[in-house]
């Protein structure tokens, strides 16, 4: 712990950026709805930088690979996530025309440190903290280390239904879905889309699903609106 290894410094670079993102879109006072219901306050990066950190650095014990593990390429880190996250962009906008969303999107150009910040955020929330601390504590302590990829498995399909739980309901309350098909589809998209970052952190360290995630917001939030609105 006393010592900082590519990945420790990879990841702090990651929360500069972050810290950077909050920084500009307070400093111009951006006032839009998705700013004001953002849990991202001060304490709130501060809390989850610090323990992503530790997160960090127990995730080798925990079956995660390094950031910048040997066994995987660039081509893991940076262009399979890119496409995937390519994909799944174009998949939201398709969703976004069937539901005909007004424009929900932070204007251009203070869409990119709010997104930019807010995806990295989200990446350490949502999906480093749970799942290496879960798995931590219920394989490396309660298990001794035994049945990791099983907790693994487990502990990921946890913390992807938090997030389309949360969005279908409150999309049910302001009447927004069009049918219980439409919902039970777009129950599976977000949930897809909480999985796949988890994936990639599995297999390729935790720089993959940053980018799949800042890829995604790139194309959903921040050039489509730009084109289509």
């Amino acid at each position: 712990m006393d010592k900082l290894t590519r990945s420790d410094k990879t990841f702090l670079a990651l929360v500069l950026l972050m810290l950077l993102g909050k920084a500009i879109w307070t400093y111009f006072g951006v006032d839009h709805p998705i700013v004001q219901n953002w849990t991202g306050s001060w304490a709130a990066i501060i809390l989850a930088a610090f323990f992503g950190f530790i997160a960090i650095k127990l995730a080798g014990q925990t079956g995660f690979p390094d950031i910048w593990d040997e066994n995987a390429s660039n081509k893991h880190r940076f262009l399979y996530p890119v496409l995937l996250g390519f994909g799944f962009a174009i998949i939201e906008i398709l969703v976004g025309l069937a539901m005909d969303l007004p424009n929900i999107h932070v204007p251009f150009p203070f869409s990119i440190p709010v997104y930019l910040s807010g995806g990295i955020f989200l990446e350490i929330l949502y999906h480093l903290i749970p799942t290496v601390f879960l798995v931590w504590l219920a394989s490396n302590v309660l298990l001794k280390g035994k049945r990791q990829e099983e907790v693994f498995v487990v502990v990921a399909v946890l913390a992807s239904l938090w997030e389309p739980a949360m969005q279908i309901t409150g999309m049910y309350r302001m009447g927004m879905l069009l049918s219980i098909i439409f919902g039970a589809g777009l129950f599976i998209f977000i949930f897809a889309g909480n999985l796949i970052p988890i994936t990639l952190f599995r297999k390729y360290g935790f720089l993959a699903p940053v980018v799949w995630r800042l890829t995604d917001y790139s194309l959903w939030h921040v050039i489509w609106p730009m084109i289509y609105y």
